[in-house]
């Protein structure tokens, strides 16, 4: 997070979406085992998934840099694979893309991307326990939280009321947190109420989890540097970033 390091450059076919809008999506987590999350074991590659899209689509051009990964990012949300000769690209099915080989050199590859989405909406979705796990013994605080949420019949109201509490209870953003103990969720939340975005996203996610709302944690960049002389953004290590996906219904993560 403190790195200046380049991570990749866009060129944009027209004007670039607003900074808000630029979410680079990476690694999808949807695996917690109390201390670490990490990507759900066995999640089943397909090339496609239930996507409704709106609006014009965003072309750009991506210039990646080597990273010895697989991971492949765009705007979110693509809605085609790109193509690198010679190293075929796959999407799972939490819409990360990656690489069938890692990234050794620099790369180059087009995408059209859709900032207005819905993924997988409908009225259930498939492999919905995945997506509410929790393990046991854990972050009591914070699972009779959650729980408690469930009194609220309307799950945007329950996303609403913590997406508020994060908002206005004296919750402060800083690269140089406190260490965390065993219950770290527990004490994030209810102690010290200080963290950077992956402590945010994570609680969240957690939060939602206990309120029996599919959640999920989505890693990656946000937002970037336009360079108003050559029209390229650049998006660098320091723009990392975690946020969280909720499902709901008829509206999709």
């Amino acid at each position: 997070a403190m790195s200046e390091e380049t991570a990749f450059r866009v060129r944009f076919e027209g004007p670039p979406p607003a900074k808000p809008e630029l979410y680079w999506r990476g690694v999808v987590l949807g695996h917690f085992d109390g201390r670490t999350w990490t990507r759900v074991r066995g999640a089943p590659l397909q090339s496609r998934v239930p996507v409704n899209v709106s609006g014009a689509a965003v072309r750009h051009q991506v210039t990646l840099e080597p990273s010895g990964k697989r991971w492949l990012f765009a705007l979110d949300l693509p809605v085609a694979l790109p193509s690198l000769p010679g190293n075929p690209v796959s999407v799972s099915a939490e819409l990360e893309m990656t690489a069938a080989y890692p990234v050794e050199e620099r790369i180059r590859y087009d995408v059209a991307s859709f900032t207005d989405y819905r993924v997988q909406a409908g009225r259930w979705l498939p492999d919905r326990a995945r997506w509410l796990m929790l393990p046991y013994g854990f972050n009591p605080q914070a699972t009779r939280a959650g729980t408690a949420l469930q009194r609220m019949a309307d799950p945007v109201r329950r996303i609403e009321y913590v997406l508020k509490m994060f908002a206005t209870e004296n919750y402060v953003y800083t690269q140089e947190p406190p260490r965390l103990g065993r219950d770290s969720v527990d004490e994030f939340l209810f102690s010290t109420r200080a963290g950077f975005c992956e402590h945010y996203a994570g609680a969240f996610v957690f939060l939602m989890r206990a309120a029996g709302v599919p959640a999920r944690v989505v890693t990656g960049y946000q937002g970037g540097e336009l360079n108003p002389v050559d029209g390229y953004l650049t998006v660098r290590q320091s723009d990392a970033h975690a946020w969280a996906e909720g499902w709901v219904g008829s509206r999709g993560w």
